[in-house]
């Protein structure tokens, strides 16, 4: 430790030593600026930055050597030999070329100790070649021991610095790397100078062909300039072409792609700009706009996704010619766009800007050789009514643009608290709608079908009822659209399966029971499996089981709904088209569909026997059935004349209170539990 104290203050040349110094300092925190880009550049630029580094960082480690080398006065003749001097600085950049492709190719917890290794050894390799350029008049002799300890010290340090740059832990780590880089260069240089000795020898002379000390700092300082200069012009490109690559993909992050409009991302950061300024400005006013373009999707199935994305397209240009001071708007999914306006007095000049926006859009659109008018329905939500939360405004204006969609002919609609209460309590409900099935609240009745002709009990229609903890009875038109509109049906269904397939297989008479099957259902994959191990597990025949569907849901997806349908006939199950005659009631789906029954919808049998038109409509039914062979059930029939004209046109089955209401579970133990010679019969 002395000999190097020593060796530094008394035997070298301080400005060329501190020079030493600068290069080492300012080229090892080029090198690591450089090297930590390594990790995510990938191609053409990575392999630009990898040379790049190496040029830096192998100019550094040449320089910083020759100018510690320059800095000694060894006080008898010297000189450098240019071919070894130039051989060297090439090992230093190739060595470092190497060393940081291992560091940018694999990105595995040893990487930065091989690629760290492989640096110390450039640095050693890179020194112990300039010292073979070192001529002088004698023997140069080594120490092994400090030679290995010059080797190790360049490598482990070199280790810690690519750890650094590999696997940071701040944005500030690249400091560290070059710190340890520095270190790597400079221990092992001033040990390796501390491991060797000169014996002087007359008979060894010194070549002519020598560079001096003079001409080799010309030429280094040189060299290193202008290296050092095109690293930093580089790096400051790379850096200026990385901030303008952040800064497009931050705005592009924020538009809309196909329409430009600023998207919901940028709507939420301008709601929470929004947020602060409503809090601290009591006089600000906010209003926002929530706008649906009612017929964009009729058009873009009818017309194609070019034509939708080019109407898109149009109608953003169209609201991008808004200039009111104060106005955003922004795109937030297909054809649903959300305007803020600030600025404003009276609610009337938010009424006014609702009219305008709706005259731009509902402008026509040529596309092709195609105009198309689009319709737009807009919900309002102001701070001067609604609060000034502009997220609470946000989501009572998409309240009051669901209830302008719901409104025939009602183009923009201000929201008030009666929207809100019945939003909370359909959301209330579907959420009680989802305990109720574990919660025990649903149960089933049964009401029974009949034979027209001579009154005995055929079987028995399945029916929902709900019976709410807190408000009673629920009825099944209110809350089977939410089931269905919520996605709770299917599981809702498959309990009612179950249970009725349970029930019915403990009756000692084998009547048929009719389950209703919502559209919702028949898409499930599942929904088949379901069935047939509802059955397994019930052990109740498939001819006993019938499914009930609605033709509206067949035209949904017929070609789904017909492949399902054969299936469930092939299990032996019977399948009814439910309330015939409300949906298309064509003549087609009679005609392909598998069905083993028609239900008339109620609507058309209360009555029959006094409404002409009824009445033809029944007779039509009926006069159908018998040409496609499939019997006919009449629903709803409430009194004796009523079956009297059933009777009468010879129809088939019967159902309603005529014979008696739903009844639960316990009623219909007396009948299910007795012989019934009407069924055979």
């Amino acid at each position: 430790m002395q000999a190097i104290i020593d060796c530094l203050t008394y035997e070298h040349h301080h400005g060329l030593l501190a020079a030493a110094a600068l290069v080492c300092v300012l080229g090892s925190s080029l090198t690591a600026q450089i090297a930590r880009r390594l990790i995510s550049a990938d191609g053409a630029r990575k392999r630009f930055q990898t040379f790049l580094a190496a040029l830096i960082g192998g100019a550094t480690v040449w320089s910083t050597h020759f100018f510690a080398r320059l800095a000694v006065n060894p006080g008898y003749p010297h000189g450098y030999e240019p071919a070894k001097t130039g051989l060297s600085l090439l090992v230093a950049v190739v060595g470092l070329f190497l060393s940081k492709t291992f560091l940018g190719g694999l990105r595995r917890p040893y990487a930065y100790g091989v690629g760290g290794l492989m640096f110390g050894a450039t640095v050693s390799a890179m020194h112990y070649i300039g010292m073979l350029a070192f001529e002088v008049p004698g023997i140069i002799r080594w120490n092994a021991e400090g030679v290995v300890l010059s080797i190790a010290l360049g490598g482990l340090l070199g280790a810690a610095a690519y750890h650094r740059l590999l696997i940071p832990i701040t944005r500030y780590c690249w400091l560290g790397g070059a710190l340890l880089m520095v270190l790597s260069i400079c221990s092992m240089h001033f040990s390796a100078m501390m491991a060797f000795e000169v014996e002087l020898s007359p008979l060894v002379p010194i070549p002519q062909e020598l560079m001096p000390d003079t001409v080799l700092s010309f030429t280094i300082l040189s060299v290193t300039t202008v290296i050092f200069f095109v690293g930093y012009i580089g790096l400051n490109i790379e850096t200026h072409l990385e901030r303008e690559t952040q800064q497009k993909m931050d705005e592009q992050a924020k538009r809309d792609a196909l329409t430009g409009l600023p998207n919901r991302l940028q709507l939420s950061r301008r709601i929470d700009a929004e947020t602060d300024l409503l809090a601290h400005y009591r006089t600000r006013r906010t209003a926002i706009l929530s706008i649906n373009l009612t017929r964009f999707k009729e058009i873009n199935d009818l017309y194609g996704y070019t034509t939708g994305d080019a109407i898109l397209v149009e109608t953003g240009r169209r609201l991008q010619t808004v200039t009111d001071p104060g106005f955003f708007i922004a795109r937030t999914s297909s054809w649903e766009f959300v305007a803020l306006k600030t600025g404003f007095r009276r609610v009337e000049e938010i009424k006014a800007l609702a009219e305008r926006l709706n005259a731009l859009i509902s402008e026509p659109i040529t596309v092709g050789s195609h105009a198309h008018k689009l319709q737009s329905v807009i919900g309002i939500a102001t701070s001067l009514d609604e609060g000034r939360d502009p997220d609470d405004l946000l989501q009572k204006a998409a309240l009051a643009m669901a209830r302008a969609n719901a409104q025939s002919g009602c183009s923009a609609n201000f929201y008030n608290a009666e929207m809100d209460q019945q939003a909370r309590a359909r959301l209330q409900l579907v959420d009680d709608l989802r305990r109720a099935t574990d919660g025990g609240e649903f149960h089933l009745a049964y009401q029974i079908q009949n034979d027209v002709m001579t009154g005995a009990a055929r079987g028995f229609e399945v029916l929902l009822r709900w019976k709410h903890p807190i408000r009673g009875n629920v009825p099944p038109s209110e809350f089977i659209p939410l089931a269905e509109d919520s996605g709770l049906i299917c599981d809702i269904g498959l309990w009612v399966l179950r249970t009725a397939c349970l029930d019915a297989a403990s009756w000692r008479t084998p009547y048929t029971i009719a389950i209703n099957v919502a559209p919702q259902q028949f898409a499930q994959p599942s929904f088949l499996e379901h069935v047939s191990d509802i059955l397994i597990e019930s052990r109740l025949p498939p001819e006993r089981l019938e499914l009930e569907v609605t033709e509206s849901s067949i035209i949904d997806d017929e070609a789904h709904t017909l492949e399902v349908m054969h299936k469930i006939k092939e299990m032996g199950i019977g399948i009814a088209m439910d309330d015939f005659g409300t949906g298309y009631s064509s003549l087609s789906t009679l005609r392909t569909f598998p069905f083993d029954k028609i239900k008339v919808d109620r609507s058309f049998v209360q009555g029959v026997h006094k409404d002409p038109q009824r009445a033809a409509i029944l007779r039509s039914t009926l006069l159908l059935g018998a040409a496609f062979d499939i019997p006919v059930l009449a629903e709803g029939v409430e009194c004796e004349t009523e079956l009297a004209f059933l009777r009468t046109e010879r129809c088939q089955y019967v159902q309603g209170f005529l014979f008696g209401k739903p009844m639960g579970r316990s009623e219909i133990e007396p009948l299910v539990n007795r012989p019934a010679p009407s069924l055979a019969s």
